[in-house]
């Protein structure tokens, strides 16, 4: 298969399902090839055999043979139910998710595709880059799937027909209004891979277009959690937990201090996690989750070399457990350039456009 990918034209393959696909499909292929070809050899031969020549006898009758009935139709029928068998146990394993597979909805909408994890992330992907500005075409996300695992892909559109399309996956399906469908890849090879809208939708159907980025199961979980981005921005995916943490860090006033300008009253967050801290009156601590809680629920008991020990503690009541680790899972997702104004509150998906589009004006009339 290495040296079928090698070939022009044939898209190479990224999924457990392509693998299966693709053998079978080459299979029909060169049988079919092979008895097409064996059929014109043999049409040549006859042809050229029994031309009308000199001779005046005729070709003896022939009434009948059993055996060369059954030849011709036995052969055939053997063949054609090896595609029928080999067809069908690619077509059930297609269509049988694993229990364990992860599952994602994604909702086809003209033109883009938005696509939401288990625990509520949110992505867009693709979109119509004429609609956006550089920095928006910059942001477009893609759809990260983890290499070795199973994942179902459930789709319904919001308006008209359309077709999630993945060559490198071998695969595309019909997103449709009002009906839900359902795909699974366990995706085997880490790079992006093309997601066409296979089925014509309106004006701008051919920019309807985005990527699948597979990553190692590690970093998909990172993703999941909002640690690493893995799109065309550094900001969380949507509706993660380090995006609900960046919430709270907004909601909880935490970027009056910890702003990343010159006047900042606290340290700048961006790139703590996993540092070392030096610490007033000597010795250093290691930025980790336990540092980051202590330093949230008891804030004067190690305070940061050269700063003032201005934070107020935060107890349960103010922030609860499970906020707190949204918190940290924010800072620990902070990277140079990502703390917020202050002035923000809700940062639109990855992938969203953030500017309102001039509406064209009409030519002529008033």
């Amino acid at each position: 298969m290495t040296t079928m990918n090698m070939l022009p034209l044939i898209p190479e393959m990224a999924s457990d399902g392509a693998r299966h696909f693709e053998a079978l499909f080459w299979y029909i292929t060169l049988t079919s090839s092979a008895v097409g070809i064996g059929v014109y050899i043999a049409l040549l031969y006859f042809c050229v055999r029994y031309r009308r020549g000199q001779t005046t006898g005729s070709t003896p009758r022939i009434l009948g043979s059993v055996r060369l009935e059954l030849t011709w139709t036995l052969v055939p029928m053997f063949v054609f139910l090896t595609y029928y068998a080999w067809g069908a146990m690619v077509y059930n394993k297609a269509v049988h998710p694993p229990e364990d597979a992860t599952e994602i909805f994604v909702i086809g909408k003209q033109w883009m595709w938005k696509a939401q994890y288990p625990n509520g992330q949110r992505v867009i992907i693709g979109g119509n880059p004429r609609n956006m500005s550089e920095s928006e075409r910059q942001s477009i996300g893609k759809l990260v799937l983890p290499m070795n695992r199973p994942v179902k892909l459930t789709f319904i559109s919001e308006d008209v027909i359309h077709d999630f399309g993945v060559p490198a996956f071998r695969s595309k399906i019909d997103v449709i209004p009002g009906r839900y469908s359902q795909v699974w890849y366990q995706p085997t090879k880490l790079g992006e891979y093309h997601v066409y809208c296979d089925q014509y939708c309106g004006t701008w159907h051919s920019l309807m277009v985005g990527k699948i980025k597979v990553v190692e199961g590690k970093e998909f979980d990172e993703f999941l959690s909002g640690y690493a981005p893995l799109q065309g921005t550094q900001n969380a995916v949507d509706g993660s937990l380090a995006h609900e943490g960046r919430q709270l860090f907004l909601k909880l006033q935490c970027i009056n201090c910890h702003s990343a300008t010159p006047t900042g009253k606290a340290p700048v967050l961006e790139g703590l996690y996993g540092s070392r801290v030096p610490l007033k009156g000597g010795g250093a601590e290691i930025a980790d989750d336990a540092y980051i809680i202590e330093s949230i629920r008891r804030p004067r008991l190690k305070v940061v070399d050269g700063w003032e020990a201005i934070m107020p503690a935060y107890d349960e009541t103010q922030v609860s457990a499970e906020e707190l680790n949204a918190v940290v899972a924010y800072i620990r997702s902070l990277r140079k350039g990502t703390t917020p104004d202050r002035t923000e509150r809700f940062p639109a998906p990855n992938g969203a456009p953030t500017e309102r589009q001039q509406s064209p004006q009409p030519s002529g009339g008033k």
